[in-house]
């Protein structure tokens, strides 16, 4: 599978694993703010797929390539990645087994935002982000190196 192909996989997969995420915890803690994640993944997979589509047809539009890089490492890798799976979830998993729900760890996770590991579905799904957040960082920087170097060999 090329860069582009295998990027636009990982991508597609975090963003559906994040809106069943989403759903999941704001039927069960009640908060049914956590589903304003729905109006933005959904959008920007349907447009990673679009850009890809059109890349794949016009490999020599660098404006395309730029958008699809720009929609692809703001939102579902910066935002989803980094932050809701690896900070959110892994590293509050950690902290929580190393620390209990102590001041350091209400400090780093306050709530209402932060909910106490106390589900594992929820836990899961969320320390999953984490795990595929790794191949979409190595396929986007692959990617990025390729664009730079070799532009068709990403497509």
């Amino acid at each position: 599978m090329k860069p582009l192909q295998r990027t636009t996989f990982f991508t597609a997969a975090l963003l559906l694993l994040t809106a069943v995420h989403h759903v999941y915890g704001a039927i069960i803690y009640h908060t049914h703010w956590r589903l304003h994640v729905l109006f933005v993944a959904i959008p920007v997979m349907l447009l990673v797929y679009l850009l890809d589509r059109q890349l794949r047809k016009h490999p020599d539009n660098n404006l395309l390539l730029v958008g699809y890089l720009l929609s692809v490492g703001l939102f579902p890798l910066l935002t989803i990645g980094l932050y809701e799976g690896l900070y959110n979830h892994l590293i509050k998993n950690i902290v929580f087994l190393a620390t209990g729900n102590n001041s350091f760890f209400r400090m780093l996770f306050p709530p209402p935002v932060y909910e106490v590991p106390g589900d594992f579905w929820f836990e899961a799904t969320g320390i999953l982000q984490a795990f595929i957040f790794y191949p979409l960082l190595t396929s986007f920087s692959k990617m990025i190196k390729l664009a730079v170097r070799y532009r068709e060999q990403i497509l």
